[in-house]
Formats: C-alpha cells, structure tokens, sequence
C-alpha cells in the first residue's frame, strides 16, 4: 500500500493528539496524591515529577597539585 498525504496526515494528526491527552494527563497528576481503595485494600500513590535540566553554571574540581604528588608516590 502506498502512502499518501492523506494518511500521512492521518498519522501526524492522531500522535499530536495522543501527545495532547498525555499532557493533560501529566498536568492533572503531577505533584499530586493519587488514593485507592479496591476490595478492602488502600493504595496510595505520589506523583511527583522535577526537573532534570542540568544546572548553567558548570563546575569542576581540579586536584590540586599536593594531592597529585601523593597519588604517584604509591
């Protein structure tokens, strides 16, 4: 089967719509308290998702060169 524009677009329309729900599904339970109960038994659950963007300010440590005298004795 050859694909089109038309199906192609199909494709696109639908995962831009599926990322939309899953994004207002994040929004609703991040940073929040989800509780279940089901034959008797309680669940609770915590959703908390943080940022991972790596700090700007990049910071190195250098030996300095008394520790590296010590390293090569041994």
């Amino acid at each position: 089967m050859i694909m089109d524009n038309v199906t192609s677009g199909g494709i696109g329309a639908g995962a831009v719509f599926a990322l939309g729900i899953a994004y207002r599904v994040y929004l609703a339970v991040n940073h929040h308290r989800i509780r279940s109960t089901c034959c008797g038994k309680e669940v609770v659950v915590s959703v908390d998702v943080e940022e991972t963007t790596p700090p700007t300010v990049l910071k190195i440590r250098m030996p300095s060169t008394s520790e590296e005298k010590t390293e090569t004795k041994e």
